[in-house]
């Protein structure tokens, strides 16, 4: 049996891009990708820092620089953030962290092509209807 061909269709998308980036004095202040994903909806990319704020202990943060995560992310610093992607523009926040390295959230909205597969198959025939009649 024959597989039919699948045609790949560009497809002009919206979303939003969230990386984390870490710096610090070992690598020359080059920065260290933690994370990097394309979010459908700016509540996604806002939540997802939330998330990694509330789990800064991970990172090592001075008492501070928590105090400043821990406000960011749920006393509504991350509302203007959220409002800022709603009319396009880019937000992000920085930690510092001990010992000189530091922490850079971003998200900003992009237009991409994505390549939609949709397979073309010819139309199937209706089935044939048999009638049994009973005497």
């Amino acid at each position: 049996m024959r597989t039919p061909l699948t045609s790949l269709q560009p497809v002009l998308e919206h979303g939003y891009r969230f990386e984390t980036l870490r710096y610090g004095p070992a690598t020359g202040f080059v920065p260290e990708p933690i994370d990097l994903r394309i979010l459908a909806t700016p509540q996604e990319a806002i939540r997802a820092i939330r998330v990694q704020l509330r789990a800064n202990h991970l990172f090592g943060l001075t008492p501070r620089e928590l105090i400043r995560a821990h406000y960011w992310s749920d006393q509504g610093g991350w509302v203007q953030a959220l409002g800022a992607l709603h009319r396009g523009e880019t937000c992000g926040f920085t930690l510092i962290l001990r010992g000189g390295r530091h922490v850079e959230w971003h998200v900003r909205p992009l237009t991409y092509v994505s390549l939609d597969a949709r397979t073309h198959q010819p139309p199937r025939p209706a089935p044939r209807r048999t009638e049994i009649r009973m005497s």
